[in-house]
């Protein structure tokens, strides 16, 4: 036997019989079988044959001792060129001379020839990598392949089947979903809406709600705070909101009065961005726009009447006003916002003009109907997006008259539209055919890029995680379905955002052009109607003076000839 290999016996001294005596024998055959010429004869030779078996699995340990680094900080007080105050870098002689009385110092020389051996070991490796040779020359670069895919994640059922009425993630790292349903046509006959619970479901089970929301009247729009991930913002159908805290109860610690609220159902609700996140504003189909104070919401700090056309009276209140279908806030300026109308206009608001023309500083013709949603690019906030009928729009501020990218038309009504959070060329889209559409403007320019049937019921509403990796989408039938994006549909290449930024100002630029020439026509239309009408006028001035000037001759003529033909008498005869 080898004298290196070796095993160890553990047991005890009375569990053995016989004690073994190990000793060395010839080898001594205790048994032969003989091969079965039957099964011999089913099998065929190979030659050559090569064949392995190993029934443990195969593990192997290295270990590498590296180079011990050493790494602390110190600070440098650096000026121009390294050199000291009193000697002035563009100084030839000045520089020579401290260069020269330098290098003859003992710890200059010394710490030299300390640093020899580490910087021959440098010189040594890049002269043994070669790191400044080109290889692979003869090969020619491929672009890289994005492969798109998405996938249903898990889906979230409501057991009474209500549809979806607004959708919002919490601000937490392990995010929950708040739901919002209640079906939001007007009853004919009989109520639509018969419960108004709203859940809360964690990512991770989808048997059963994380917690649920108990509004006193249904809830038609959701929003949670950005600071706060307990804190939920509810818009209900009597037009009041109310206030949740899912550390408290599952009803409103707080509640607007209804005398103080808005008169139609609540269609829009929004949190302002600033410093302590306490302030929310709601838009109503009522044609008002209301902002609250979360610590205070007993009556709205401002409200804003949402008329296109400036009041003749200010007396008129809301009888020429716009039902708000749609809200974003512009997270550049505090006091600035997209409303979207039920008659298809966008208003570009802002609430601190001082006069109407201020605060309704552009309105934009977005769509035939009702403006199903509106929301700014994130990273260029310059341009947002709209959608409506069977179509989505992309608009610039400074073009009101038509959009820079006019969207592909969809098969049925869309829903609702979203820009990627964070991808800026890509927006998602769904619509009442049950299906999700991504799109991405520099990939495909009229056709999306992946399609992916969601449901058998229309698509009401859809809210990305602010990762953008998860899509929430609820549809008629109160499912929620949980939609995963590969990182190419998440994430944005190093030049997609220059590119985006050149293509949406070509567009605008091109738009521009449109709408001056536009103009340019209509002007000359114009001035070519008022000399039309001021050759017309001039004839007519014309002919109106010949008409009196022959009216008087024909005057002078008859009185003269009344006085040919009779002339008065003298002394009973005629002259």
């Amino acid at each position: 036997m080898e004298p290196g290999l070796n095993y160890s016996y553990v047991k005890i001294r009375k569990d053995f019989g016989q004690q073994a005596r190990f000793c060395e024998v010839p080898a001594v055959m205790l048994d032969s079988i003989d091969p079965n010429k039957h099964h011999q004869k089913l099998y065929c030779l190979r030659n050559p044959t090569s064949n392995e078996s190993q029934t443990v699995i195969k593990l192997s340990e290295h270990y590498v001792n590296t180079k011990k680094i050493v790494l602390h900080d110190q600070g440098v007080n650096h000026v121009e060129g390294g050199w000291p105050k009193d000697i002035h870098y563009l100084d030839e002689d000045a520089t020579f001379r401290h260069r020269r009385r330098f290098e003859r110092d003992d710890s200059y020389v010394s710490a030299i020839l300390n640093s020899y051996d580490g910087l021959k070991h440098l010189i040594d490796q890049n002269n043994g990598i070669g790191m400044y040779n080109m290889y692979f020359k003869e090969m020619h670069s491929e672009e890289p392949v994005e492969k798109h895919f998405i996938r249903k994640s898990i889906a979230f059922y409501d057991p009474d089947e209500r549809p979806i009425a607004s959708i919002g993630w919490t601000c937490e790292d392990d995010s929950k979903i708040v739901v919002a349903y209640c079906n939001k046509k007007y009853p004919k006959k009989r109520p639509v809406n018969k419960n108004a619970t709203c859940f809360i479901w964690a990512i991770e089970n989808a048997v059963e709600p994380y917690t649920d929301l108990i509004p006193p009247s249904f809830c038609w729009q959701i929003a949670c705070s950005p600071s706060n991930s307990s804190e939920i913002i509810g818009g209900l159908q009597n037009g009041c909101v109310c206030i949740f805290d899912i550390r408290a109860k599952n009803e409103p610690i707080a509640m607007s009065p209804i005398h103080l609220a808005h008169r139609d159902p609540v269609t829009a609700l929004l949190y302002i961005h600033s410093r302590l996140n306490n302030e929310f504003f709601s838009g109503s189909s009522d044609g008002q726009c209301m902002w609250w104070d979360v610590r205070n919401i007993s009556k709205p700090t401002d409200t804003l009447v949402m008329s296109v056309h400036a009041p003749s009276n200010p007396e008129d209140g809301l009888q020429n006003t716009e039902g708000v279908s749609a809200m974003q806030f512009d997270k550049t300026f505090n006091t600035k916002f997209l409303c979207g109308t039920d008659t298809g206009y966008v208003i570009n608001v802002n609430r601190k003009g001082k006069n109407h023309a201020e605060v309704m500083s552009a309105i934009f013709p977005a769509h035939k109907g009702s403006v199903k949603a509106v929301e700014r690019n994130t990273f260029i906030p310059k341009y947002f997006i709209t959608c409506g009928d069977w179509t989505t729009n992309i608009w610039s501020d400074d073009i009101h008259s038509s959009p820079i990218i006019f969207g592909t038309s969809h098969p049925k009504q869309i829903s609702d539209v979203a820009w990627c959070p964070q991808r800026v060329s890509s927006y998602m889209s769904i619509c009442h055919d049950g299906k999700f559409r991504y799109w991405d403007l520099l990939r495909k320019y009229y056709e999306p890029i992946v399609i992916l049937p969601v449901s058998e019921y229309p698509l009401l509403h859809m809210r990305p995680n602010e990762e953008g990796k998860l899509v929430a989408i609820g549809d008629t039938k109160g499912s929620l379905n949980l939609i995963a994006l590969s990182d190419s549909m998440v994430y944005f290449g190093d030049r997609d955002r220059n590119l985006m930024v050149q293509h949406l100002d070509r567009e605008a630029r091109k738009e521009h052009i449109l709408e001056t020439r536009v103009k340019e026509i209509r002007l000359k239309l114009k001035l070519e109607a008022h000399v039309i009408g001021e050759s017309a006028l001039e004839q007519e001035d014309e002919l109106t003076l010949m008409q009196n000037v022959e009216d008087e001759y024909r005057k002078v003529v008859g009185e003269e000839l009344k006085q040919f033909e009779i002339q008065p008498h003298t002394n009973g005869r005629r002259k």
